[in-house]
């Protein structure tokens, strides 16, 4: 999927576009504070570690297994947060979804704005029947933004990953179309 066809959505507030290379600062600044990425697998600190992002998004695209997006504001085209779909099993038509917005923007329904857009997208576009949300038992604002967005929690998988030094709980949940 090239440039031209990467399907670019709006919401009320929100425009959804392709992550580039020049949000890599924007990118850096959500994986490397702490208020964002405690709830994340991974942080980066350097704009040649966020390089590592910035080439995981292009490979969703490229090996067909997810679409990442940019969430930025319509007023004046900044770049809040990110988030997508990746894990994106085409047999079993379901995809994982996965977003952040800096603290900044938090707290005002972009994230539920964002999420909507990229939801439509997934079952009116990609064909999705089933999409699926990870979140640690801790993210208390990401499950109650999954809860309002009609996803249903299927458990919770007890300490199954080690993440900074500590086992983690993991909430699963899901949203057929």
């Amino acid at each position: 999927m090239n440039n031209n066809q990467f399907p670019v959505l709006q919401t009320e507030r929100l425009i959804l576009r392709q992550v580039t290379q020049e949000d890599a600062s924007v990118v850096l600044a959500g994986y490397s504070d702490k208020r964002v990425n405690q709830f994340m697998s991974v942080a980066y600190h350097s704009v040649e570690e966020i390089q590592i992002q910035l080439d995981w998004y292009n490979s969703l695209l490229a090996e067909g297994s997810g679409i990442w997006w940019g969430f930025c504001l319509k007023e004046d085209g900044k770049m809040i947060g990110n988030g997508g779909f990746h894990k994106w099993e085409h047999q079993h038509r379901k995809a994982e979804l996965g977003y952040w917005i800096l603290p900044e923007y938090q707290g005002r329904g972009l994230a539920a704005e964002a999420i909507n857009a990229m939801i439509t997208h997934g079952f009116e576009n990609m064909s999705l029947h089933r999409i699926e949300a990870e979140v640690e038992t801790e993210n208390a604002p990401s499950s109650k933004i999954l809860r309002k967005m009609g996803f249903e929690l299927e458990g919770i998988k007890k300490e199954c990953e080690y993440i900074n030094g500590r086992f983690i709980d993991l909430e699963f949940w899901a949203k057929l179309r």
